[in-house]
């Protein structure tokens, strides 16, 4: 089963979750391109605390969340770089509200690369720019809703935001080359 923005949305609505699963999706992906890699409890908890859910969730929403999880690391991690954030489409949203949800994916790619741990020390300079890119997307806003290249504009930054997600998991989920010793032991 492949889950989507409008699969999680009616499962947000029926848990009472007052975020967008943009927000959660970020957080899920921003986490794992760390290389970071979490239990089905730990990411059932890390989920409830991240959404502020006043109770565990229900038996569609821990579904939800087992099925994102799964998916979202195998899309990071396919050859075919099709890895796609959850955002609204056109039919379901004006594109004020999909800016608002990419900057809210982009806040929570963030908080889960923070949350990971695994960022400590140095950073490669081309997740930092990636990084830098995502902290502006995070304040991205519409001025002027009836301007016609709001949409145009969104799309670039959208591919701009899943590439950027995709640099960090490629830059930060290398397997380490293993060393050529060509010294002989005696």
């Amino acid at each position: 089963m492949t889950l989507d923005f409008t699969n999680a949305a009616d499962v947000w609505l029926e848990s009472r979750c007052y975020q967008t699963p943009s927000a959660l999706h970020g957080w899920l992906a921003g986490y794992l391109a760390t290389g970071a890699r979490l239990t089905e409890a730990q990411w059932q908890q890390e989920a409830t605390d991240y959404l502020e859910l006043d109770e565990q969730p229900n038996d569609a929403m821990s579904a939800l969340l087992t099925t994102m999880y799964a998916q979202v690391l195998s899309e990071l991690s396919a050859e075919d770089m099709h890895f796609q954030l959850w955002l609204p489409s056109d039919d379901d949203a004006d594109v004020d509200e999909q800016v608002d949800c990419l900057a809210q994916w982009s806040k929570g790619f963030l908080d889960g690369f923070g949350a990971s741990g695994r960022a400590q020390g140095v950073v490669a300079e081309d997740i930092m720019d990636v990084l830098r890119d995502l902290d502006a997307f995070s304040q991205a806003s519409v001025e002027d809703p009836t301007d016609v290249s709001n949409a145009a504009l969104y799309l670039e930054l959208t591919e701009h935001a899943r590439l950027a997600a995709l640099t960090v998991f490629y830059g930060m989920n290398q397997v380490a080359p293993i060393p050529s010793n060509n010294k002989t032991l005696h």
